[in-house]
């Protein structure tokens, strides 16, 4: 059963987090409407190296198993869920997870591993 809102809720959290990426000059190269819920957005941190991130009301361990399965497959190094209501998580594996109040960490986070996908290639 879906929950009225949802979409709005990660459309929402996925239209700021774009908005911060662009002023760190980070390039969203594809978005994906992955369920009424959940929208992936796919940012270059090199030509040849891609992050995920997943933006949700609220995550859960789907979105953690989902993204892991995705960097697993070859096409991303790194994932992220962005997550708008709930508390933090406990440490649910390698996928980290950010609160839509933390969006500057999350950033910054990007900015890090696009800096460090540049003196790798």
């Amino acid at each position: 059963m879906q929950v009225a809102g949802t979409e709005d809720l990660a459309s929402s959290a996925a239209g700021k987090l774009e908005a911060r990426l662009a002023a760190a000059a980070l390039r969203v190269v594809v978005r994906v409407s992955e369920s009424r819920c959940a929208k992936d957005l796919a940012i270059a941190l090199s030509p040849t190296r891609l992050a995920i991130l997943r933006c949700v009301e609220g995550e859960s361990p789907s979105d953690h198993t989902a993204l892991a399965t995705m960097i697993s497959g070859g096409d991303f190094i790194w994932g992220a869920v962005v997550y708008e209501q709930g508390e933090s998580p406990h440490s649910l594996g390698l996928i980290e997870s950010f609160h839509i109040s933390q969006l500057d960490q999350l950033v910054a986070r990007l900015v890090e591993l696009r800096e460090a996908c540049g003196e790798a290639g």
